[in-house]
């Protein structure tokens, strides 16, 4: 761990192990059911909310108060005089805006510590690891200045690309076309996703998971070459599936670091369950 503290929320997915070994801190959104608020991670899990979306019901997410973050700051204050707080895209959420109040807050409270936010224009595991390029950074015995600097430089290079079992769940949340719906319900076309800039992009349609897959890996080859490698393979209850791209992400590229998570339960009510994944960042 480095003098730099990283924070971030729970649309990262961030994986575990990056967690735990870079102390980075996680502060969880929120999802609504019914007359229930539910804190990402802490009180609900994905399959939880699998078996809701599978059962019908309407799931709603909302961005953590300011008073959350102020509150991690408070005690984040006690380990480090330098924070960097790094936030899914501000247009697929309003932690950005929650974030930059508490902010604003803990100027007041907390004259000599130093937070910096910056929208990673991404969510999920590209979130993950802009936040992991941040703690590898510190880790190095940067300042926040350098890390700032390493996270700008990345955020444009980092990628995620997903083949989704369905579309209705974007759209109940604005964030799919109609014709895209349309396919997926009528047709069992199975969309492949990508992030430009803060906006979901739908690539095409796929007859099978497996011939997105196949789509997802040869972009990796295309762009990657004989250059080093390094990835999230992302899932929604398909762990087995997940683990096999995985070796095969192993076998075929340089892979400097690759990592296995399941999406949070706060990106999994967007998402619903039967998504698969990949995050990449690729060094010059």
């Amino acid at each position: 761990m480095g003098s730099v503290v990283i924070v971030t929320d729970s649309a990262s997915c961030l994986p575990r192990e990056i967690q735990s070994e870079y102390g980075i801190e996680i502060v969880p959104l929120n999802i609504h059911n019914q007359d229930k608020t539910y804190q990402d991670s802490v009180n609900i899990v994905p399959q939880q909310v699998y078996s809701l979306q599978r059962a019908d019901e309407t799931l709603t997410t909302s961005a953590p108060s300011p008073g959350a973050f102020v509150e991690t700051f408070q005690r984040l204050a006690e380990r480090s005089r330098e924070i960097i707080c790094l936030t899914v895209a501000s247009s697929y959420s309003a932690t950005f805006s929650s974030m930059q109040s508490a902010i604003d807050t803990a100027k007041g409270q907390l004259p000599k510590l130093r937070i910096e936010l910056v929208d990673c224009y991404t969510g999920s595991a590209a979130q993950a690891l802009i936040a992991l390029i941040a703690a590898r950074a510190s880790a190095l015995g940067k300042n926040l200045n350098e890390v700032m600097s390493k996270v700008h430089q990345a955020i444009p290079k980092v990628e995620i690309t997903l083949v989704l079992d369905t579309l209705k769940y974007l759209e109940k949340g604005g964030r799919a076309p109609k014709a895209g719906v349309w396919a997926t319900s009528l047709l069992k076309l199975k969309p492949v996703v990508t992030n430009r800039v803060g906006r979901a992009h739908l690539l095409g349609m796929v007859r099978t998971r497996s011939q997105g897959i196949e789509r997802l890996v040869k972009a990796i080859r295309q762009k990657v070459g004989i250059k080093k490698l390094t990835a999230i393979v992302l899932h929604s209850d398909l762990e087995h599936e997940a683990g096999e791209l995985e070796r095969r992400l192993l076998s075929e590229f340089n892979c400097q670091d690759i990592y296995v998570t399941e999406v949070s339960a706060v990106v999994a009510a967007h998402i619903g369950p039967g998504a698969i994944g990949i995050a990449s960042y690729v060094e010059d």
